[in-house]
């Protein structure tokens, strides 16, 4: 059992130290903000969903301290954070079709929620070329997150246990 809380525990600073590069780095903000993203699918798959959720949670309130712009902090924690646990609950016995398009529409409705939290504060141009892009990007972003997925399944999980 200790063994499992300081997997997720290190998971966890690896998580907060990722956020915490967007006060020092600038530029790449989506990137980094997909990179954390990627380890609750570890704690996911290794001490399950309620470990998940528990993990998002602190990722939450951690983030919520490093992170020194709020705005990207609404978009992590609504969108990027709270991911691979709507990703795992979606993948659960549905056709690919039906996963798309479930993962479709979490994402048009989250940034719907995140852009009228964040407009009162930032100018998000809004249009057709926006949204075209935002659905591509999601969909890549998606692609990603499986192909991480897999890659930890495949490669990285045997050396972990190693250790």
């Amino acid at each position: 059992m200790s063994k499992k809380v300081a997997y997720g525990g290190i998971l966890l600073a690896v998580n907060i130290i990722i956020l915490l590069l967007l006060n020092i780095i600038p530029i790449n903000t989506l990137f980094l903000m997909g990179l954390a993203s990627l380890p609750i699918s570890i704690v996911i798959m290794e001490l399950g969903l309620k470990s998940g959720v528990a993990f998002y949670m602190g990722s939450t309130i951690l983030s919520f301290m490093v992170m020194t712009n709020k705005a990207q902090w609404v978009l992590y924690i609504l969108t990027f954070g709270l991911y691979g646990i709507v990703k795992y609950i979606i993948e659960q016995n549905k056709s690919i079709y039906m996963e798309y398009l479930l993962k479709m529409v979490f994402a048009n409705i989250i940034i719907v929620i995140v852009y009228f939290i964040l407009k009162q504060f930032v100018y998000i141009p809004v249009n057709l070329i926006t949204i075209a892009i935002f659905e591509v990007a999601f969909i890549v972003y998606d692609y990603v997150y499986t192909s991480f997925i897999h890659y930890y399944n495949q490669n990285l999980k045997k050396r972990i246990k190693k250790i």
